[in-house]
């Protein structure tokens, strides 16, 4: 039966799967232009989320644990049955995917460091730093700010949004920007790297006295979160490149805490857990906007009927191996073999299996799919 436009567009707004979507689009000209609109695409946006093709993780720690070799980034798909992890190989990047070190994602894209180039968060030169789409194949450095000089210590870079296009895409390799937390004689500079027009300044005076002392934690739901003295937390927008702060409570002492990390909840919001003296804090954030102990859980006990277990793996401190969605491994570290996961909702252990990074590196679809291509 025939529809109108209008009501076309309606029915396939509710194709709940961007491969199906894409799918619809092969079945004749009219859907796909109908599903090539701009106006559908960013409709289409709002209704539904990006689809994660899989995660990347670096296997530094397990290089520094168990002698593995580093060949660069490992891309896991979240459904290997309809993601081929060979379309998300990295072996393109200059002198081969082994030279570099991934700390941020957002959307397709990844934000890659030199190894040994101020990769780690607190080196003082300016690392060798580009972004890159790996289904493309395409990348781009991204140089240093006009006014990084000797006297600066390079704190870390950021991947941010651009401008949102026709199609409500925010970010890909012709728009995004980079933000860049960088120190000098004490105080913390803002830099946005934009395509097109360089580096630019960025005013955080708001902000700039809580910037002492950053202890970078985490990011989750988008956010970035930086911990600074005072139970300072501020956060950086992964969308604008906004700050914002807020203060932690202070039944914790946070400024002698070096064992505070950032992951999400099974939801994806953010929450922080603390380690310390075999015990885990989870903090979540109230709709007041105020963070408030949520659960807390002996570590020593919650283990205690695992395979394996032993009183003496709990004498000392616990490592944190892998931060994910929902979930945080950990180690005893008198046996980094032994490793476990703790549910972040229901504070569970069970063993886990030590074959991920630290950190966990969430890669979306690109979307708007490209489908411009005999439309009439």
């Amino acid at each position: 039966m025939d529809v109108s436009d209008d009501v076309l567009g309606i029915v396939l707004e509710r194709v709940d799967s961007h491969v199906s979507l894409i799918r619809a689009a092969a079945v004749c000209k009219r859907w796909r232009r109908a599903i090539a609109d701009a106006s559908f695409l960013r409709r289409y946006r709002s209704l539904h989320a990006s689809t994660v093709a899989g995660h990347y993780h670096n296997l530094l720690f397990q290089l520094v644990l168990f002698g593995v070799p580093y060949d660069g980034p490992v891309f896991v798909p979240s459904s290997p049955s309809m993601v081929d992890a060979r379309h998300f190989s990295l072996d393109f990047l200059p002198d081969g995917a082994g030279s570099w070190i991934l700390r941020n994602s957002r959307g397709s894209l990844l934000l890659m460091f030199r190894e040994g180039t101020g990769g780690s968060e607190f080196d003082t030169c300016f690392p060798n730093t580009l972004v890159c789409n790996p289904l493309t194949q395409s990348y781009m450095m991204v140089p240093p700010p006009a006014d990084f000089d000797s006297s600066c210590d390079f704190l870390g870079n950021f991947l941010i949004d651009g401008e949102t296009d026709r199609a409500g895409g925010c970010i890909g390799m012709s728009n995004f920007r980079v933000l860049c937390m960088f120190d000098r004689n004490g105080v913390t500079h803002v830099a946005m790297f934009t395509l097109g027009s360089s580096w630019s300044e960025k005013n955080i005076d708001h902000i700039a006295p809580m910037l002492q002392s950053a202890h970078f934690l985490g990011h989750a739901w988008g956010s970035h979160y930086i911990y600074a003295d005072g139970n300072i937390l501020i956060k950086l927008d992964g969308s604008t490149g906004d700050f914002t702060s807020s203060m932690l409570p202070a039944i914790e002492d946070w400024d002698q805490r070096y064992d505070r990390f950032v992951a999400e909840d099974r939801d994806g919001k953010p929450c922080i857990f603390t380690v310390f003296d075999s015990t885990m804090k989870v903090f979540a954030r109230l709709d007041s906007g105020e963070w408030a102990l949520e659960k807390s859980v002996l570590l020593s006990e919650a283990t205690s009927a695992l395979p394996g277990y032993q009183p003496s793996f709990f004498h000392g401190d616990q490592g944190i191996l892998i931060r994910g969605s929902g979930f945080v491994t950990l180690y005893p570290e008198v046996e980094v073999n032994w490793q476990y996961s703790i549910n972040l909702q229901t504070m569970e252990a069970e063993l886990a299996e030590g074959d991920k990074g630290r950190k966990l590196y969430r890669c979306e679809l690109p979307w708007p799919p490209a489908l411009h291509a005999c439309l009439d």
